[in-house]
């Protein structure tokens, strides 16, 4: 038998009901895939446009929440307290001299470090 013969033989035998029942059964197959995967995105966006409005409010409460996290103060009336006038209180003050200073801490190693009228007193020693 030729090659041509072959295959005409084959699609005669092929041809009739074995092979239209094929293709009806691949295409009915195929299609039922594609409508599921239709399916399936349709209730994906059904959801996601439904999540929209929840997001939506998620966002609003949680931003007028930090904006308004701030307005939250107790407020209570502040206590009267009578305060000397700088002019009493510079009278009470008492200025001594770095001699004088040294006097107040027998015994310990000192030193006055800074410009004068800005200086700290420093401990040398460890006690």
């Amino acid at each position: 038998m030729k090659p041509s013969d072959q295959d005409s033989l084959l699609n005669e035998i092929l041809a009739d009901d074995e092979l239209s029942a094929f293709r009806q059964a691949s295409l009915e197959r195929g299609l039922t895939a594609i409508r599921r995967l239709r399916s399936q995105r349709s209730v994906l966006r059904r959801c996601a446009l439904a999540a929209l409005p929840l997001l939506g409010a998620l966002a609003f409460f949680l931003h007028w929440k930090v904006q308004n996290s701030g307005r939250r103060m107790i407020v209570s009336k502040p206590a009267r307290e009578v305060v000397p006038s700088p002019s009493r209180e510079i009278a009470r003050v008492r200025f001594i001299s770095d001699e004088e200073l040294f006097a107040l801490f027998p015994g310990r190693s000192l030193a006055l470090i800074g410009k004068p009228g800005e200086q700290q007193l420093v401990f040398l020693d460890q006690n």
